[in-house]
């Protein structure tokens, strides 16, 4: 699985760069990233207030700036580690800082300064709150009649119950947004890491698109698919999973919770199983093994087996309803 292995490359650069010197951006308006130690050089990007780079060469290149009529004197810095692409470029030293701000970011996620303490007890998720689903809240209707992967690449499935979805995600003012009862896709726009537990669970909330809004949840998300084509039935199926099976922390390692989707070849939805009695339980796991494929023409269905370290499940489909079994 692809992913899977961008996701322990991604850990190891972060393991290697990390105890190098941090440095937080304090300028308003963010800074520009150059390919050369000059103002007048190429903008590679922009990254925003507070966010996090490490620092891989002080120049000795001095610069003074006049900022709102006074003056900031610094040195040309090369960075990188501010995204996931370890893009590289020099920024001006001024606007930067050691001292770590309460929220800082590095490119789609944002970490909170008590994250970094670990935190007795176990985080309980405040979308399940009896408090917040007895109120009158508007219902968020599902977008789930049709697969669209290329906008919407996630999914959040309340599993037979109701969740409640947010307009913010301060813990101590939270302000519900709707209702949320049935399978959706989703697109996640930032992720934010707030505390972590002594064992292993995770306060993390997604900011999420929902149909063109804007919602915050701190339910995992399912955001782990792999897509087979279903030939002798003209038909696709989405097998779907959450990236949460790396020794209890979140976002990590292999997927579980698997559940499937089953599509015509306009990727209009038939058919939608429940999060499957299945653990992958296999940090090392590849496609080929975790999956089996089989028209079986005797009974005219596909059987689709999902194969853990201990345990296997089997879905025979045969174009209608789906059969699930334990082996």
């Amino acid at each position: 699985m692809k992913n899977i292995i961008l996701t322990i490359i991604f850990l190891l650069f972060t393991i290697s760069i990390f105890g190098q010197d941090r440095m937080y951006v304090t300028a308003e308006s963010g800074l520009v990233v150059r390919d050369k130690p000059s103002l007048k050089s190429n903008k590679i990007v922009h990254i925003p207030k507070n966010t996090m780079t490490y620092v891989e060469e002080k120049t000795g290149i001095n610069l003074a700036i006049l900022d709102e009529g006074k003056e900031i004197k610094g040195e040309w810095i090369k960075v990188y580690g501010f995204d996931n692409k370890n893009t590289k470029g020099y920024v001006f030293g001024g606007f930067l800082t050691t001292e770590k701000p309460e929220i800082w970011f590095s490119g789609k996620q944002a970490y909170y300064k008590t994250y970094d303490n670990l935190q007795e007890g176990t985080f309980e998720s405040n979308s399940l709150s009896e408090k917040y689903l007895i109120r009158d809240l508007p219902i968020i209707e599902p977008n789930i009649e049709t697969l669209n992967p290329k906008d919407f690449p996630h999914f959040l499935n309340p599993q037979n119950r109701k969740i409640v979805l947010f307009e913010n995600h301060k813990m101590n003012d939270l302000k519900p947004a709707g209702i949320l009862n049935g399978l959706t896709q989703v697109r996640i726009d930032s992720t934010f890491y707030k505390l972590k537990f002594k064992d292993l669970t995770n306060c993390v909330w997604n900011r999420i698109d929902i149909n063109g809004k804007h919602y915050y949840t701190d339910v995992d998300i399912h955001d782990f698919s792999l897509s087979k084509e279903l030939v002798n039935l003209k038909q696709k199926v989405e097998i779907i999973g959450q990236y949460d099976g790396y020794d209890g922390a979140y976002h990590l390692g292999y997927p579980e919770h698997f559940f499937l989707i089953f599509t015509d070849n306009k990727n209009h939805v038939i058919y939608k199983t429940k999060v499957l009695e299945f653990d992958l339980n296999d940090e090392f796991a590849m496609e080929k093994d975790i999956l089996k494929l089989n028209w079986n023409q005797n009974i005219k269905c596909y059987e689709i087996t999902l194969i853990g370290r201990q345990e296997k499940v089997r879905i025979n489909w045969n174009g209608k309803k789906a059969e699930i079994k334990k082996l």
